[in-house]
């Protein structure tokens, strides 16, 4: 099934200009930065929608050809059917915190290579194709998103944020937040000290790099939450969030990330929520 979508507004940072820009504007923005970015030179180089480029191969393709076509890129049916999917509508079990975890696809290296473009090359675009490929799987659980409040991305401390000029996390829950109908919350969730990047770091070390990193400094008394990120690994940052989120007087945690880690003791039978 393929769908086109418009992109809506946020807020991110170039980093090349030191100013602010609207994601209405990302197509434009990338087709004329300096960057010979393979995105931009997609934009550029495509006058209609019968051609896309597939991110993860980096061919161009015919529409036919298409799981998913979004604004001259996309995923070919091949490539979609090489990425490793989870059961539909069976969550994860939670940590903690978190009731349960939700995510549409394994973290393999296939995902892994697209999601790093994405997250550090300022490929801005891919953020509204995740957010279809994600939706796919959504509905698979029918009205059960209903039931939540918000959905919150992971902050970026304020550091990160202005090295990376954007929050990868907050770009994907936007669009997932305005096709569900969910409010995104930006301002209740905050990385209040710089941490190590958890990709750095095995075992303990992750845990103990993020805890007690967050804080929700509103009274969320009884809300249900959407605590959303790119990717769940170990868990650490995910069950650091939802820690500031629970002694903030959250309800019930929700975790909603695109790719999961999957260890051998994930393999288990998965819950219903």
């Amino acid at each position: 099934m393929m769908r086109h979508i418009q992109i809506d507004s946020i807020s991110v940072r170039n980093a090349k200009t030191s100013c602010t820009v609207q994601p209405a504007l990302y197509a434009d923005a990338l087709c004329r930065s300096e960057q010979d970015s393979r995105m931009g030179n997609v934009l550029e180089r495509s006058g209609n929608m019968s051609k896309f480029i597939c991110i993860f191969c980096d061919e161009r393709k015919n529409a036919s050809d298409a799981h998913i076509i979004n604004n001259h890129i996309g995923i070919c049916d091949n490539c979609y059917k090489k990425l490793n999917k989870t059961a539909p509508g069976r969550p994860f079990k939670g940590y903690r915190n978190i009731s349960y975890v939700i995510s549409p696809f394994e973290y393999t290296s296939r995902l892994r290579d697209t999601i790093l473009k994405f997250k550090f090359d300022n490929q801005w675009a891919i953020a509204s194709l995740f957010a279809d490929m994600m939706q796919e799987h959504l509905d698979t659980y029918g009205d059960a998103l209903g039931e939540f409040d918000y959905i919150v991305p992971v902050p970026l401390h304020k550091k990160r944020f202005l090295e990376r000029g954007y929050n990868q996390s907050e770009m994907i829950a936007k669009y997932i937040a305005d096709r569900n109908g969910i409010i995104m919350r930006t301002d209740i969730l905050k990385r209040i000290r710089a941490t190590e990047k958890q990709s750095k770091l095995k075992g303990i070390n992750r845990a103990l790099n993020v805890k007690d990193a967050f804080l929700c400094e509103e009274n969320i008394d009884g809300k249900k939450i959407i605590l959303f990120d790119d990717v769940c690994t170990t868990g650490g940052t995910l069950r650091s969030c939802a820690d500031a989120l629970a002694d903030a007087g959250a309800e019930k945690i929700c975790a909603l990330t695109l790719a999961i880690a999957i260890h051998f003791e994930d393999k288990k039978p998965q819950i219903m929520y």
